[in-house]
């Protein structure tokens, strides 16, 4: 059984829409019997930001939108 968590990994304020935002990543914590075989913390699920809904509705290409295919967060 895993854990899944958002945590906010940062804030800044967005060139894009002029808004104070925050940047959150879903992570997954795997259980103390399952923590030796990944070798790691955590897993990072997905990375969003909290102005992301208005950014798609706005038609706004972000990276942390989720909806710029191109743009590669890592």
């Amino acid at each position: 059984m895993a854990i899944e968590k958002w945590v906010v990994v940062g804030r800044k304020k967005c060139d894009l829409i002029h808004q104070d935002v925050e940047l959150r990543e879903q992570r997954v914590y795997p259980t103390a019997d399952f923590l030796s075989d990944f070798g790691r913390a955590y897993q990072v699920r997905a990375c969003t930001c909290t102005a992301g809904i208005d950014c798609n509705l706005a038609g706004i290409s972000c990276k942390w939108a989720l909806n710029a295919p191109d743009m590669d967060r890592f």
